[in-house]
């Protein structure tokens, strides 16, 4: 059963991501892209719209409209981010630790969102996908804490953390 996809994007770098995505996908499933003008209509008399939508195109009318009853279908309860959880404890002082996770996260393509307390937000685009990584730098009795969160979907989420995993281990 075919499914309608209307995607909203915000800029030219998420449209390329969605088409990047569309020819990935192109060998694994039947994708067209409508061309033309695309619109929902819910009316009780949708053949009387259709008459009069016919009546205004140029001829040869015949398969420039093609028309599909339309359910909304919930994906997001069907699909739900992964989370993963990495957590460290180090002697180092937390702001060495703020600046060594800034530089780590920065050469895997994560950027500053915002800050709140000891928690700072990153978000991060790569080939497998987007996340958004949270990040806790708390002193404890016994060293430093740090707490890395990171929420996505795919395989992004496992790849991200492997990754960081790495190269913290060798840093913290």
């Amino acid at each position: 059963m075919p499914h309608l996809f209307i995607v909203g994007y915000e800029n030219d770098a998420e449209r390329k991501r969605v088409e990047y995505l569309l020819d990935k996908w192109s060998n694994r499933a039947r994708i067209s892209k409508v061309r033309g003008i695309s619109f929902i209509i819910d009316s009780s008399d949708v053949e009387g719209f259709a008459e009069e939508l016919l009546s205004k195109l140029d001829p040869p009318t015949e398969g420039k409209v093609r028309v599909y009853r339309v359910e909304p279908e919930d994906i997001g309860s069907r699909v739900s981010p992964t989370r993963r959880e990495i957590e460290y404890l180090t002697r180092e002082e937390p702001v060495v630790v703020q600046k060594l996770l800034k530089y780590v996260l920065s050469k895997f393509g994560a950027y500053y969102v915002s800050s709140e307390g000891n928690v700072s937000r990153y978000r991060a685009y790569t080939k497998k996908g987007r996340m958004e990584v949270e990040v806790l730098v708390e002193e404890r009795d016994n060293g430093t804490a740090v707490v890395i969160a990171i929420e996505g979907y795919g395989t992004a989420v496992e790849d991200m953390a492997r990754k960081l995993e790495r190269e913290l281990s060798l840093l913290l």
